[in-house]
């Protein structure tokens, strides 16, 4: 699992990133419609308007399109906003229908917010909703199947991330120590 990057270019940044960020952590979405990853990112690099968001994910594949150091506009709170000036914004894609490619989308989620989670020594409590940072309902479909059940996918992840990392510590620790011997 990696995350592919098909990133906005430079001169895209006055309208869709002008600021840079220091990410705060993570904001949810759904995409409300029912487009995979590459047609969101592929929609947002191509045209002009005042809307962004850093990775799309699906059933496939996650593609960041926006820099992790640069603000997207994506949470409706105003060019000054918590959410658009400070948090890394990943938008899940078939939200619209449901169903198993929704779910699956929200696995992968799962496991990319963990990775970015650990990637930046955050914990569960940096992950928000869009709704945190305005009025519209959203993250319509995961706050609909219970926002607590989709944050322990994230928690669940971020553990066995955590584990993995221990695991590597102590047989690098056993592997020092016997070449030493």
């Amino acid at each position: 699992m990696a995350l592919v990057q098909s990133l906005i270019t430079q001169d895209k940044y006055g309208i869709k990133c002008p600021y840079s960020m220091q990410p705060k952590g993570i904001c949810v979405h759904n995409t409300a419609n029912d487009a995979p990853a590459k047609n969101e990112i592929s929609y947002m690099k191509s045209n002009n308007m005042e809307v962004s968001f850093h990775v799309a994910i699906d059933d496939v594949e996650a593609i960041q399109g926006i820099p992790f150091n640069r603000n997207a506009w994506a949470c409706g709170d105003g060019a000054n906003g918590e959410g658009n000036r400070n948090y890394i914004q990943i938008e899940i894609c078939y939200s619209k229908s449901g169903g198993t490619k929704f779910a699956n989308a929200e696995k992968r989620a799962a496991k990319e917010i963990a990775a970015l989670l650990k990637q930046y020594g955050w914990t569960i409590n940096n992950v928000k909703k869009h709704q945190d940072f305005s009025n519209k309902y959203c993250p319509h479909r995961t706050s609909d199947m219970g926002r607590d059940r989709f944050l322990k996918m994230i928690q669940n992840e971020l553990d066995k991330l955590n584990v993995s990392t221990e695991i590597y510590k102590v047989r690098k620790s056993w592997n020092d120590a016997s070449s030493q011997i």
